[in-house]
C-alpha cells in the first residue's frame, strides 16, 4: 500500500487519537497519538496540531505514521525550560540538552523524560530503584552513613540486632523502623529519614533527604523547592 502525506488537523488526548486530514482527497482519518517507534525513528512524541505526517491509509485510519515536519514547541515553553536551566546551573547542576529539545519533550508529553533522567542521575537518591528491594539491599545503610559524611563526620548507621530497629550514632540512638510493605517500603525508613534529617538540621548542613513519590533525594531544600515547581520532583505524604 502507497504512503500517503497528512496534516494533523486535532487531537484528543483524553481517548488517545489524532484526526489527520490527507493532502489528496477529502475527509478526515484517525490515528493513534503517540506514532509507533518503529516508524518515527524519533523520541516517542505526540503529534501536535499543525504537524505533517506520512503514512498508510487503512479504511478510516492510518497505520506506519513518520513524521515529515514537526511544528516547534511554543516559544514561551522553550523560554521557561532555558531558564528553568540557568537556575539548575547556580546549584551546579548541568544538564546536556538545549532548551529547545526539553521543551518538547514536555509540550509534546513524550514518554521519555531526559530532565529528570539526569537530574536523577545527578542527585542522590536513598533507594537503588535499579537494584535490589530496599528490604533486601545489603549497602542501603552504607550508602545512607557514606553520604552523610560531608555532612555528619562519624554519622554511621547500623541494624539493631533481632529487632525493627537501628541504631545511630553517634549517640546510640534507636530508632525503631516504621510499618511498611514490600509494595511500599519508604515508611519502613521515614522514622529513621526523619532522625538523619534532624541532625542535618541541627548541624545546619545544606541539605536535607527531601521525600519524593517513591524514594527520598538528597538535596538542598531550596533546590527541591525548584524541582517541585516545575513539576520535577514529585511529593509524597510520608514524613520525613
Amino acid at each position: 500500500m502507497a504512503q500517503e502525506t497528512f496534516t494533523v488537523e486535532e487531537i484528543n488526548p483524553k481517548h488517545g487519537f489524532a484526526r489527520l486530514r490527507p493532502d489528496a482527497g477529502p475527509g478526515m482519518l484517525h490515528t493513534a497519538l503517540y506514532p509507533d517507534p518503529e516508524f518515527t525513528h524519533a523520541p516517542p512524541f505526540q503529534l501536535r496540531q499543525g504537524d505533517r505526517v506520512s503514512g498508510i491509509r487503512r479504511g478510516q485510519t492510518v497505520s506506519e505514521v513518520a513524521w515529515v515536519t514537526r511544528v516547534e514547541p511554543p516559544w514561551e515553553e522553550v523560554e521557561r525550560v532555558a531558564e528553568l536551566l540557568a537556575l539548575l546551573e547556580r546549584w551546579e547542576i548541568r544538564v546536556p540538552f538545549e532548551a529547545r529539545v526539553l521543551a518538547e519533550h514536555a509540550w509534546r508529553e513524550s514518554r521519555e523524560d531526559p530532565l529528570r533522567d539526569e537530574l536523577q542521575a545527578q542527585l542522590p537518591t536513598f533507594f537503588d530503584l535499579d537494584g535490589a528491594h530496599p528490604f533486601e539491599d545489603p549497602s542501603l545503610l552504607e550508602r545512607l552513613s557514606a553520604a552523610m559524611q560531608p555532612y555528619l563526620p562519624g554519622f554511621s548507621v547500623q541494624p539493631v540486632q533481632g529487632q525493627p530497629a537501628v541504631r545511630v550514632e553517634p549517640g546510640a540512638v534507636e530508632i525503631i523502623a516504621g510499618v511498611g510493605s514490600w509494595d511500599i517500603p519508604q515508611p519502613t525508613f521515614a522514622p529513621m529519614i526523619a532522625e538523619v534529617n534532624a541532625r542535618l538540621a541541627a548541624a545546619q548542613a545544606p541539605v536535607r533527604w527531601v521525600p519524593t513519590r517513591e524514594d527520598w533525594m538528597l538535596a538542598p531544600p531550596a533546590l527541591a523547592a525548584l524541582l517541585q515547581k516545575h513539576g520535577l520532583l514529585e511529593g509524597t505524604a510520608i514524613p520525613a
